[in-house]
């Protein structure tokens, strides 16, 4: 279970709102729905991020030791991953544009004239021959009675194969906000985070991804749902987008 599902389950045992906790906390609502879909990226560093997390364990009375350390590890593996990937832009090879070799360019060109000319010295006066031998000769033109058209051929159509039905393996995810809107977190059948964030009131958010895609809302009763053009309604909180255009719990 991530950090933000354990901060979720928490607060529902302390049978507890986003509001009332938001109150006894002085975090924002927007803040802490954000962290209990996994974004902790709104909460201005590492160190802000776990004195929320202990402010949050202390009103819902969970034990904030294992959370922060569960972010610890979490968030200590991103952070040497980006160091590894800035070191290995820095050291990458730097290349120069070729330069043209101009002599080489120059010789090419006065060969080809040479050639040019020495092939117009031998052809000329074969040329100034042939013309003259035209104008003297004369030429008998014969003509040829037309040909009969041929009858086209009529082909017969051959029918073509009918294709079998092709099986949807992408899924179209668009999220319509109504009312406040919704903050939304959309990853793909492998975990990879497609987008995370909040859908405004009147603002509209699209994905497409192989196989399917898994949804997490903090208000899906806000939400105008299509999974591959099939309007779509339902009240859970995490439920998984399908090829066929179904939805199904998560």
């Amino acid at each position: 279970m991530s950090i933000g599902s354990e901060l979720t389950a928490a607060r529902e045992r302390a049978d507890m709102t986003i509001e009332q906790l938001s109150a006894a906390t002085r975090i924002r609502t927007g803040l802490l729905t954000a962290m209990e879909a996994d974004d902790f990226s709104r909460c201005g560093g590492n160190f802000y991020a776990r004195g929320h997390i202990r402010a949050i364990a202390r009103v819902v009375k969970a034990d904030p030791a294992p959370l922060v350390a569960s972010f610890d590890a979490e968030h200590a593996v991103e952070e040497e991953k980006s160091r590894r990937e800035e070191r290995a832009a820095v050291k990458g090879p730097t290349l120069h544009p070729a330069r043209p070799r101009w002599g080489i360019v120059l010789g090419a060109i006065l060969v080809g004239l040479m050639g040019w000319g020495m092939i117009r010295l031998f052809t000329v006066p074969r040329d100034v021959e042939a013309n003259a031998s035209k104008t003297i000769a004369t030429t008998t033109v014969t003509t040829q009675p037309p040909k009969p058209t041929p009858k086209p051929t009529v082909t017969p159509t051959k029918k073509k194969p009918v294709p079998p039905p092709v099986v949807p393996t992408k899924t179209t995810l668009t999220l319509t906000a109504k009312n406040n809107g919704s903050y939304v977190t959309l990853r793909d059948k492998s975990g990879k985070r497609l987008f995370q964030g909040l859908v405004g009131p009147g603002s509209v958010q699209t994905v497409t991804a192989v196989g399917n895609i898994r949804v997490s809302a903090g208000a899906p009763g806000n939400l105008v749902i299509k999974v591959n053009g099939k309007p779509q309604a339902t009240k859970l909180y995490r439920f998984v987008a399908h090829p066929n255009g179904t939805i199904a719990k998560k």
